[in-house]
């Protein structure tokens, strides 16, 4: 029997519901990965999550839950402090510094040394010294540091402009060090993994976010005639947030003057009390932690994303793609995605967004058109299959190569997160 390597994961917290780009992507390279691997994921959890953990089983993933508390203002405040002592970023990373998943960790690692390490996110990166020996693969979602600058500059207060700087400049710090020590990043756009490299990292794979395009009907069925903006995203993430409020309160109005009865949907995780205020009867709707988004995507005549902060690729827009509905989106909304404006889909900044939204409402055909081709590049370029059977490919040449040429040795990377 051929020997099958063995793959210990850890993330911050349960791919579970695929309801987010992040659980998503995880979920998808992982179940790809288990292809080829025995994947241990070993994942902060909560009691409620036994039909999350089921379905990663049912992909192949056996999955190691460590049980967690609820967070509170003493814990956090200790992780705040912690990290401050540390120099290490608190946002996107100190909070989800957990004890007992390095001590789940380096059970695992000790019981069934791993042939690959594979972290989930940057703040994974805080247990990279956990199976010393095994290459680390590391995915990074997001350039974290672009992210947190890119908050900074829209955020409301000079205090907290200034603290989410100071994060993104602490981020940056934690982004080369990971990509220094690790075997193999695994960036989303090409546009990201050339900043990778630069931070120094030996050896960097585009594996971009993807779409189960067969979980898709094609040609798509719509459920209402009722024209219906939708906007998808976790919803108490502050760029999305202000994503919701400009469609709520700048964008819709505008269309409606020009489109009577336009709907905005608004679809997503956590929403806090200023989204849930943006409800509106008859004209905006909010869905919150919905089990399934697929009819959300059968009502929507079009995905508006008019983000103004953020890194990574959307998702969201992916999917789109694959279920045949109309995207307008904003420059920095569509990043790292191969679509063209005007052929895939309409590219506008946020003072010819609402032209744009309406452009697609009272076009229908041409609207049409470019969503028939974005399917097509969906197929080609973004089907989750091919992207996870290549990830699953770089894995392999990480656990393969032992030699670890050009990669600092394993006792350096310990000793760079030394008592994290």
């Amino acid at each position: 029997m051929t020997h099958r390597p063995t793959l210990l994961a850890v993330t911050s917290e349960l791919p579970w519901p695929l309801a987010s780009g992040g659980h998503l992507r995880t979920y998808h390279l992982l179940a790809s990965l288990a292809r080829r691997f025995d994947v241990r994921l070993v994942v902060p959890s909560s009691a409620d999550e036994a039909g999350g953990r089921a379905a990663l089983a049912r992909a192949g993933i056996f999955v190691r839950a460590v049980p967690i508390g609820s967070r509170h203002a003493l814990g956090e405040g200790w992780r705040i402090a912690e990290a401050a002592v540390r120099r290490d970023p608190y946002v996107l990373y100190g909070r989800h510094r957990r004890r007992a998943v390095r001590r789940a960790l380096r059970d695992e690692a000790t019981a069934a040394p791993p042939d690959v390490l594979y972290l989930d996110h940057l703040d994974s990166y805080l247990y990279a010294g956990i199976a010393p020996g095994a290459p680390v693969v590391i995915d990074m979602h997001n350039v974290y540091s672009t992210l947190a600058a890119r908050a900074g500059c829209e955020a409301a207060g000079a205090a907290r402009r200034w603290y989410l700087r100071a994060e993104a400049a602490l981020l940056q710090r934690k982004e080369t060090a990971a990509a220094r020590s690790a075997h193999t990043v695994f960036s989303c756009s090409d546009e990201e993994a050339g900043y990778f490299r630069a931070r120094g990292a030996a050896r960097v794979a585009v594996v971009p976010n993807g779409v189960d395009t067969q979980a898709h009907q094609w040609p798509p069925s719509r459920m209402t005639a009722t024209p219906t903006v939708l906007f998808l995203g976790t919803l108490d993430w502050t760029p999305n947030v202000s994503a919701a409020r400009f469609l709520a309160e700048q964008v819709m109005p505008a269309v409606r003057a020009r489109v009577p009865g336009a709907t905005l949907a608004i679809v997503g995780r956590r929403p806090t009390a200023e989204v849930l205020a943006l409800a509106d009867p008859g004209r905006v709707e909010i869905a919150a932690d919905v089990p399934d988004v697929r009819p959300y995507w059968q009502r929507a005549s079009l995905l508006a994303v008019p983000l103004e902060a953020g890194g990574g690729t959307r998702i969201k827009i992916v999917e789109a793609f694959a279920a045949g509905v109309p995207v307008v989106s904003s420059p920095i909304g569509c990043e790292g995605i191969d679509g063209r404006d005007g052929e895939h889909l309409l590219i506008a900044p946020r003072d010819a967004f609402a032209d744009a939204v309406t452009a697609v409402l009272t076009d229908p055909g041409a609207a049409a058109a470019r969503a028939g081709a974005a399917r097509q590049l969906a197929e080609r370029h973004y089907d989750w299959w091919a992207i996870g059977a290549r990830a699953a490919e770089h894995a392999l040449a990480a656990a393969s190569d032992r030699r670890m040429r050009g990669v600092p040795a394993a006792a350096r990377i310990q000793a760079e997160v030394t008592a994290r």
